[in-house]
């Protein structure tokens, strides 16, 4: 009978330190709540922000992260490789535009982003051949509508490489004016 009683006695004493321990818990605020998952457009949106801060790196993960989640995302690929570009890594952003031109051959982004990694890397008549195949596919106001500073640099780009393609293109080309004849 003895052994009954310290049985129940343990029993109850093991009850009273759960029954202790869980009222001694934090107050509810206080409980760190899990994070929610977040969507692919919200990851996506966050590497669209972290890239008009200039944090490529960040950026590119977190096109990365869309981009492996959802390999048909080529707006996300594109993003990936514009942030490694600008981030210094651009055999990368080419290899992703290869990536994307796979999918679709006539992706005009795709060129632009080829063209802009390949000037990063100083092959500038290679750039200019890319810039070309995107502006073949697709004007350049209309490439370049959410970027305004790209569509400046590149303008002056093919102001100063290309002035023909320029002109083709759009651009307003000065001319030197000649110096007058003595």
């Amino acid at each position: 009978m003895g052994t009954t009683w310290r049985g129940i006695c343990f029993i109850g004493l093991v009850g009273a330190l759960v029954l202790l321990v869980s009222c001694s818990s934090k107050p509810p605020e206080q409980v760190a709540v899990a994070p929610q998952p977040q969507t692919l457009e919200q990851i996506y949106q966050a590497g669209r922000v972290a890239f008009k801060e200039r944090r490529y790196d960040d950026a590119a993960a977190q096109f990365a992260r869309v981009a492996t989640a959802d390999p048909e995302s080529l707006k996300a690929r594109l993003n990936w490789a514009a942030a490694m570009s600008a981030s210094g890594k651009p055999a990368e952003a080419i290899a992703e535009c290869q990536n994307v031109l796979a999918r679709d051959p006539a992706n005009a982004e795709a060129y632009y982003q080829w063209g802009a990694a390949l000037a990063r890397m100083g092959k500038h008549q290679e750039a200019v051949e890319k810039f070309d195949q995107a502006l073949a596919l697709k004007p350049m106001a209309e490439l370049l509508q959410d970027d305004p500073a790209l569509q400046q640099s590149l303008q002056a780009y093919l102001k100063r490489q290309r002035p023909k393609a320029a002109e083709e293109a759009g651009i307003k080309v000065s001319r030197p004016k000649a110096a007058p004849e003595r």
